[in-house]
This record gives structure tokens, C-alpha cells and sequence, in this order.
């Protein structure tokens, strides 16, 4: 198993002051795995050397050999499909009913296939709504509804 146990573990003991200042723990389960792989004879050292498992975060993936393999995004690219998929449901009769903003994503999600930002939707509609397309008021809640005037 791990040779030493008892010196790695008063390691650990003085390494985690250190380790716990960091509030990511992400962060500090990165720190925790590089001195384990170093104790155990698996790291080089915590140089460059190492690099090539090095998994970089958010924005610096390019900077450290490519990108991240299976993270796939979950959102469209533009806002321009939403627009697209609001115009496809204002000719479809969605909107004979109030619908929220919340509504009008979940129903995108299940009939085209596609994950939609609340926010892409915003603008679009307070532009039919300005132009006469849609009408809207609040309802109970708060929250602005969207339907055919």
C-alpha cells in the first residue's frame, strides 16, 4: 500500500493549513493528488514535467496542450436560434396561452432537442411585445407572460 504511512500522514497534517487557505476544492484535491502521486513515487516533481495530466480549468485549456475532451456544451452558440425557434412557435399557436420565459425554454428543450438560455429569449420577445406580435403583462407571480394579443 503506501510505504511510510505514518510520515505521509503527519505530511498531510502540516500540508493542510496550506491546502485548506485555497477555496476551491477543486484546488485543493489538484494539491492533495500531486503530493500523493510524488510520495508514491508516480510524479516526476511539480514542474513542467508533469504537465501533460495536468487538466487545465475554465480558459486555460488552450494554453496547456488543446482543450478538454468530453465536456460538451449544453447551450446553444447564438442567440440567433432562439429567435428562430420563438418565431417557429408564434406561427405554431404557442402562445394562445400566457407563457413564461421559463415555459417557452422548457418547450424548446423537448421539441427541438435544444437547451436554451432563459436570457437568449429575453430580448426577441420584449421585441414582439413592443411591436404588437405578442402582447404582455405580469401575472400573479411577478413574472412577465407572453401571448397572442
Amino acid at each position: 500500500m503506501i510505504k511510510e504511512f505514518d510520515k505521509l500522514k503527519q505530511q498531510l497534517i502540516e500540508l493542510s493549513e496550506a491546502v485548506n487557505k485555497f477555496e476551491s476544492e477543486a484546488v485543493q484535491l489538484r494539491v492533495v493528488e500531486l503530493v500523493l502521486d510524488h510520495n508514491q513515487g508516480r510524479g516526476q516533481n511539480f514542474s513542467e514535467s508533469g504537465i501533460d495530466r495536468y487538466i487545465a480549468g475554465p480558459g486555460l485549456a488552450e494554453i496547456v496542450h488543446g482543450s478538454r475532451s468530453g465536456r460538451k456544451k449544453k447551450t446553444t452558440d447564438t442567440a440567433r436560434g432562439a429567435v428562430a425557434a420563438l418565431n417557429e412557435l408564434i406561427g405554431s399557436g404557442f402562445f394562445a396561452e400566457p407563457r413564461t420565459i421559463s415555459d417557452i425554454v422548457s418547450h424548446c428543450e423537448g421539441a427541438f432537442g435544444a437547451r436554451y438560455k432563459s436570457n437568449a429569449f429575453s430580448g426577441p420577445l420584449s421585441r414582439h411585445a413592443r411591436s404588437g406580435v405578442l402582447g404582455r403583462e405580469k401575472n400573479e407571480d411577478g413574472k412577465f407572460v407572453y401571448f397572442r394579443p
